[in-house]
């Protein structure tokens, strides 16, 4: 029960993130900011424990709380699921993929990046960092913080995205000055003004295919963290 009601908030938040035209407190990078910056250390987060399975159009949506706790139960267990599947398929985590590309990415563009591990802890069944814990002998080090990882249906009929939703913050020597903070999604995106939207390059006509090709599910979340990569680095083009 506990779980049903915690994936209802979630839903519940998620949807309201939809529906939401305030924008997003971003922090666009200065060229005088990271002009000096030499190395970054990318901070990578730990693998999400289940991959997101949300369906906005969820039919036990229409009837009050009894139908969202239906609802919550039924995408806990096709996240389960899919989870389990995903993961037999891809030993490489998406997190980890994320934060490689976005090294990989800076590198190209003349940072000495390098991917390193942060002091996460979890709270609530998600993982949290304080960013003056971090411990790193780069320049600046860039927090990436996945939201959401999984698969997005907007509605009943609609197909679902293989998304990844991100917070990248970049600290300074101190760990305490921002000197960016970007809001970056892949597949599906949050309507609030700010996020960075890259569109999916494939999408699943409904969980029967998510779960009939798993591994074509990992490659499609693999993807979508290389978009997000692309667009941070973006951001940070001196």
């Amino acid at each position: 029960m506990f779980q049903a009601i915690r994936s209802l908030a979630l839903i519940a938040t998620v949807a309201v993130v939809t529906g939401c035209a305030a924008p997003v407190p971003r922090i666009d990078a200065s060229p005088g900011a990271i002009a000096n910056v030499k190395t970054i250390a990318v901070i990578r987060s730990p693998e999400p424990k289940t991959y997101t399975v949300m369906n906005f159009g969820h039919p036990g949506m229409a009837f009050g709380l009894i139908g969202g706790l239906v609802a919550a139960a039924d995408q806990n267990s096709r996240q389960e699921r899919l989870t389990q599947a995903v993961k037999e398929k891809s030993p490489i985590p998406t997190s980890g993929t994320l934060a490689d590309s976005i090294a990989t990415r800076l590198a190209r563009q003349g940072f000495e990046a390098k991917v390193e591990d942060g002091p996460w802890e979890e709270s609530d069944g998600r993982y949290k960092l304080d960013f003056e814990k971090i411990n790193s002998s780069a320049d600046t080090v860039l927090v990436v913080t996945p939201t959401i990882v999984g698969f997005i249906a907007t509605g009943v009929t609609s197909d679902y995205f293989p998304t990844v939703t991100a917070v990248v913050t970049l600290l300074g020597k101190d760990r305490k000055e921002q000197l960016y903070r970007g809001f970056h999604a892949a597949g599906w995106g949050p309507a609030a003004d700010g996020w960075r939207h890259t569109s999916p390059k494939v999408t699943f006509p409904n969980f029967d295919a998510l779960m009939a090709d798993p591994a074509k599910a990992a490659g499609a979340l693999s993807d979508a963290a290389s978009e997000v990569a692309e667009t941070v680095a973006q951001d940070l083009r001196r």
